[in-house]
């Protein structure tokens, strides 16, 4: 008698396990922490400035949900941290984001603080064998595509995919929000 194989699955971490405190800087040059956004609910997505892909599909569902949420999305930072890891370029960063919701912010570290952060949220990323693809304007950096839902508080509650409809994960933070209204 022929035994299959096992199969492990490893189950995904649960949301509060991931992120801490942060300290970056914002596409306008000034330097953020966690605590710049103090009181607001963060949607957080990672990506990187040059991409073409999952970036902007990210950031445009994260639009729609914002706009969705109509007057509570006031209660909701929106934020892009760049993980390349390059030399820092906020011009580049700034008119990446320009491209998506107005209320979005550009975040972008030195390789200490962008590597602490990254491994806080565990983003995958890595660099492309091939350096460049036709889409990206540099080289090619495969990575985590989900968006995060952080608390007030600095707890994340919650991530999405990338490609979820936008009025669901509406929804879903609309969920959480109202759940730390009503909580003890």
């Amino acid at each position: 008698m022929e035994s299959s194989p096992q199969v492990y699955v490893k189950a995904p971490p649960p949301p509060e396990t991931l992120g801490r405190p942060f300290e970056l800087m914002d596409h306008h040059g000034q330097e953020v922490t966690n605590a710049s956004y103090s009181g607001k609910w963060l949607l957080i997505f990672f990506g990187f400035a040059g991409c073409r892909e999952a970036c902007p599909t990210g950031l445009v569902s994260m639009g729609a949900a914002l706009d969705a949420l109509g007057g509570e999305a006031g209660q909701v930072q929106p934020l892009f941290v760049d993980v390349s890891m390059e030399e820092p370029d906020i011009t580049g960063l700034a008119q990446f984001v320009s491209n998506f919701h107005p209320s979005l912010v550009g975040l972008i570290g030195t390789r200490a603080q962008t590597f602490a952060t990254v491994r806080d949220f565990k983003i995958r990323r890595e660099y492309a064998m091939a350096n460049y693809s036709t889409k990206e304007t540099g080289p090619r950096i495969n990575h985590t595509a989900y968006l995060y839902l952080v608390d007030p508080d600095g707890v994340t509650r919650a991530y999405f995919d990338h490609t979820l409809e936008p009025e669901r994960m509406a929804l879903t933070v609309r969920l959480h929000m109202k759940r730390r209204r009503t909580s003890p």
